[in-house]
């Protein structure tokens, strides 16, 4: 498959891809699942690998290095990174050096011995046109496009972090690997570094891979004034040269970090998507506002996006041009006339702008990384370093120093519950037994009393099995679970802000937890939390399903367990006491345990809506703002894209008829009738030429009041005033 933007007439500039069968690739999940959760749990994998492992991206080594790079300039030291290419990393991946990496890593028996036959007796096919090559033998490499090989290439890969010392930074994203150091002297950082490339050098001919001398570059960041020689480094006997910037993962890094060219990049990549929308927005056949806002946030914000906790950071001058792409998509969308303020477009399309954006982004990445230790970004994001060492010498705060107070301010928990594995092989797990039986009854349209008779029923089927029954509640904030049995109950109060989901699992672990201390060995445990017992049956990462999945096993040895879902406050006894208990339960003491990281999700999100509400609310004189004082979604409406953009440019108060005059450079239009100036306010509510329409459509003149009733009795009325054209 040929790569992209690469001479289609030249061989190196074609991809080799394995496609295998559906079969092939379930059994490969299958073996890599396992392959994994060995690697994983053991931490047989370098901390730096950050390609395709959980809770990890490759925003961790944008900070990373932004990070790095800003802290050399405070200090006023020089920072060079070199950024590496492998050529033909997959292609020249040495098949017996995977088997000579297992060995080492400790795995024995089948699985290097399906990996060795996975590996062999690989063929390969040129295609021309319609005509095929002869076929060929693959001596070396790994099958692109198949599932297993990214673990494989990351196994072969991991001793490269080995070669760095100890006054060198480095990152590695599958095979984008990067080498950083800093001093105020140059010589040093030019020791340091060629050490390294010398190591890196006796590495690649010792595990079969080789670095691309056309593609290895560094990349000399400093502000300091006057002149001051680049670095001269070697690798394989070849200069590598120093490039003013490089595109690192999405990112494009200059020596001085001011991201300009980063900017003009996305600038460029998002002007011809606005072209789709406008196209897709067509006033008489165009899509409806959703869905245009929808494709925006896919094509358009998607790119915005990616990498905006480290270039957002820039200056508000540098990223005016984004500012510029993202309103012109908002105008496209709404349908606004072009005059519109910024500030109601952001409201009616409820999208908030970049720097909000931003802010949002940044607080869910930090709840996310809190609760992920070994992440290499970790001691980097929650660095204690002195943020008045940045001010001193007026230079950009990096990462932490910027939104720490933000995530602190957010009320955001500072102890959080690390992820973690499954302590026990999850193949191996023995599934829990779990009954929906009482789902397929629709509460809406069932009476209480017959649940109650069909429960009673069920419970006949089950004659030696004893009832445990969970329940979680939640007031504001306030969250506690309980687990009752007629001979035994427990509660907790859980920390406060976390969600009902997590009280619910609480409830279910407090009820396994109990079973041991009961005489029966057979046990019914009721719950009428759908989303937990459908979670309890899936694999998930959330750390009270693992040891809930995890304590479940080991009781399954000894007891039989069965887990029923029930429909809530619907008189089962048993029920309505839990729920009774885990109420009483609120009023408990505070607990001490440490929070679940993906609960305050919501928080980053309002967090970063106050200061936009904040901003907003500044906004008096705004004519949306006397319609829509609060950020809120917007409403959908079933009307016509025409019909959609006429109704938007009256809620704005911007239209062709009252504002086209600034487009066009003349006087502003006057009312023939009252000698005043023409608006959407006069109108609709003021003007008493249209007093008879008005009340006839309103019964009203009161602005806000009318922009309550339905949009096509007011759309109605401006036909009927004969201004619909004009809007």
């Amino acid at each position: 498959i040929a790569k992209p933007g690469k001479d289609s007439t030249q061989a190196n500039s074609y991809r080799p891809i394995s496609l295998t069968s559906c079969l092939c690739k379930t059994f490969e999940r299958m073996i890599n699942s396992r392959l994994v959760w060995t690697l994983e749990s053991q931490n047989l994998l370098s901390p730096l690998q950050c390609g395709f492992r959980k809770r990890r991206s490759t925003v961790d080594h944008l900070i990373r290095l932004d990070s790095y790079v800003k802290k050399a300039f405070s200090r006023s030291e020089h920072a060079v990174t070199i950024f590496f290419d492998l050529e033909k990393a997959y292609d020249t991946t040495w098949k017996y050096g995977i088997l000579k990496d297992l060995h080492k890593l400790g795995f024995r028996g089948r699985l290097p011995l399906f990996i060795l036959n996975f590996l062999q007796d690989r063929t390969f096919q040129v295609r021309m046109g319609s005509t095929l090559s002869d076929t060929f033998q693959q001596e070396m490499g790994v099958p692109q496009g198949s599932v297993l090989s990214v673990t494989l290439f990351s196994i072969k890969i991991n001793s490269i972090v080995e070669t760095l010392s100890s006054n060198i930074t480095g990152s590695l994203f599958v095979d984008d690997f990067s080498a950083s150091c800093r001093s105020r002297n140059m010589p040093s950082i030019e020791k340091e570094l060629q050490s390294c490339l010398d190591r890196l050098s006796t590495w690649a001919k010792t595990n079969g891979f080789k670095f691309s001398s056309s593609k290895t570059v560094c990349l000399h960041f400093c502000r300091k004034r006057g002149l001051h020689p680049d670095p001269t480094l070697f690798l394989d006997g070849c200069q590598i040269p120093v490039m003013p910037q490089y595109k690192f993962l999405g990112v494009i890094f200059d020596s001085k970090l001011n991201y300009i060219a980063h900017t003009k990049y996305l600038y460029k990549k998002c002007i011809p998507l606005l072209n789709l929308l406008r196209v897709l927005a067509n006033t008489s056949w165009g899509s409806d506002r959703d869905t245009l806002l929808h494709v925006y946030r896919a094509i358009i914000r998607s790119k915005l996006d990616y990498g905006i906790q480290v270039y957002g950071n820039a200056r508000k001058t540098y990223l005016r041009r984004l500012r510029t792409v993202q309103h012109s998509a908002l105008r496209i969308c709404l349908g606004a006339f072009p005059t519109s303020p910024v500030e109601s477009l952001y409201t009616a399309a409820n999208d908030p702008p970049l720097i909000h954006r931003q802010l949002h982004l940044s607080l869910k990445y930090m709840l996310r990384l809190r609760a992920c230790p070994s992440n290499p970004a970790h001691p980097v994001v929650f660095s204690t370093e002195d943020e008045n060492y940045y001010i001193q010498h007026n230079s950009i705060p990096p990462f932490h120093i910027s939104y720490y107070p933000h995530y602190e301010a957010a009320g955001l928990p500072l102890k959080v519950v690390p992820n973690s594995l499954s302590p026990f092989p999850p193949w191996l797990l023995n599934h829990p037994h779990i009954d929906f039986h009482f789902h397929s009854y629709s509460k809406n349209h069932t009476s209480p009393f017959i649940f109650k008779i069909l429960f009673l029923e069920y419970c006949t089927h089950f004659p030696h099995f004893d009832h445990i029954y969970t329940d979680g509640s939640k007031k504001e904030d306030i969250v506690a679970a309980a687990s009752f049995h007629q001979f035994h109950s427990t509660t907790s109060r859980l920390p406060d802000g976390s969600s009902i989901y997590t009280a619910e699992l609480k409830a279910l672990l407090l009820a396994l937890e109990s079973i041991p201390s009961l005489t029966s060995t057979h046990f019914l445990i009721f719950s009428d939390s759908l989303s937990a017992l459908q979670a309890l049956s899936n694999s998930s990462y959330h750390p009270l399903l693992i040891r809930l999945q995890h304590l479940y096993h080991t009781l399954s040895l000894t007891y039989s367990i069965r887990f029923v879902w029930i429909p809530s406050h619907v008189g089962i006894p048993g029920n309505e006491i839990v729920d009774a208990l885990a109420k009483n339960a609120l009023s408990d003491p505070p607990s001490s345990d440490s929070s679940i990281a993906s609960d305050y999700k919501p928080l980053a999100v309002i967090h970063s809506k106050f200061f936009w509400q904040y901003e907003w609310s500044a906004c008096q004189a705004n004519k949306l703002f006397s319609i829509q004082s609060t950020l809120q979604r917007p409403i959908s409406y079933n009307l016509s894209r025409k019909d959609a953009v006429v109704y938007t440019r009256l809620r704005i108060g911007h239209t062709r008829l009252t504002h086209s005059f600034l487009l066009n450079q003349l006087p502003s239009p006057m009312c023939p009738i009252c000698k005043t100036q023409l608006s959407i306010r006069h109108i609709l509510s003021d003007c008493p030429k249209y007093h008879s329409e008005r009340q006839l459509f309103f019964k009203t003149n009161d602005f806000q009041i009318i922009f309550t009733f339905p949009p096509s009795q007011i759309l109605n009325y401006l036909h009927s005033i004969q201004l619909y054209s004009e809007i």
